[in-house]
């Protein structure tokens, strides 16, 4: 951000993440009972006490400055606070904890500060993908660059995405991971269906973990499950005005079976697949722009 005290606490705290992530890589290590508990105390006790800081530092730079979005920027900080760290304080009371609780707290947490520092800080300061003027025309170019960068910024992939299909229906395209992302924004319900291609999420995994992914299953999902909730959020905010303020409530993983029938049921008015240089991926949902046909425009090229 270049802010010097903000980018030490953003270091710090991912200094602690690196910490837990070596606690959990080896599954030698976490087989005790009494030693899960004791990373995940030790991990809620850190996280809780230090993001509350780095909250209160953040929260106060953005008053001082003025800064538009202060309000959805605390939004955000407060849901992970009282969603993400409270959850893991409630499975601290019952004494006890599995090693896929573990493994899901140091995913999670990992998950939302790389896609929230890459994106919502750095927009603070102007920069980043948020840090630019919301599109308000879109066409096919435009998409896929958008795409583009917020995969350069969040997970320093070049992706080379494009556009293939306009009109997703559901339909296979090559072994995924497919979710159920449901937020509210105001009254009203979200839901976004997404899918990515194993070896798309492999590679972003990657480029978080490094290559040693061996027994780490349980924390990949968990990275994909609360990175991709914050990610869709970036990226209807980019298009749709009033996206940023949506609050996320729940996550569904979805078979191919249980998919396709969603789609029977009812086909969204935005529904999108994309290829890469790394695999597939859709996203579709309802959306008020998409309603507005004289500012989308997205053709397929033969």
């Amino acid at each position: 951000m270049g802010i010097e005290e903000l980018d030490r606490d953003h270091k710090r705290l991912f200094s602690i993440a690196s910490k837990l992530l070596d606690k959990v890589r080896d599954p030698e290590d976490i087989k005790d009972s009494q030693v899960r508990l004791f990373v995940l105390r030790e991990g809620v006790r850190y996280l809780r006490g230090y993001f509350d800081q780095h909250a209160i530092r953040e929260e106060a730079y953005m008053r001082k400055i003025g800064y538009g979005d202060y309000a959805l920027h605390k939004q955000l900080h407060d849901e992970f606070k009282e969603n993400t760290l409270s959850s893991y304080e409630r499975v601290l009371e019952t004494g006890e904890c599995s090693r896929e609780e573990v493994m899901d707290f140091v995913g999670r947490g990992i998950g939302w500060l790389l896609e929230h520092i890459s994106t919502a800080d750095l927009a603070i300061v102007g920069r980043g993908t948020l840090g630019k003027p919301r599109i308000t025309r879109i066409n096919t170019q435009v998409v896929e660059q958008e795409f583009n960068a917020i995969f350069a910024s969040t997970l320093n992939m070049d992706v080379q995405v494009k556009l293939i299909d306009t009109n997703y229906a559901g339909k296979p395209f090559g072994a995924a991971i497919c979710q159920e992302l449901v937020y509210r924004r105001g009254e009203q319900k979200v839901t976004v269906l997404a899918g990515l291609e194993n070896c798309f999420l492999m590679a972003a995994a990657e480029a978080v973990y490094g290559s040693q992914l061996k027994g780490m299953e349980a924390l990949v999902m968990s990275t994909m499950e609360i990175f991709s909730a914050n990610f869709w959020r970036t990226v209807g905010s980019r298009f749709v005005e009033g996206d940023a303020e949506m609050v996320f409530e729940k996550n569904q993983f979805l078979t191919q079976p249980q998919l396709e029938e969603r789609f029977a049921k009812h086909i969204p008015k935005l529904s999108i697949l994309f290829n890469s240089n790394q695999g597939k991926f859709f996203v579709a949902t309802e959306t008020d722009i998409a309603a507005q046909a004289e500012f989308f425009d997205l053709r397929v090229e033969a």
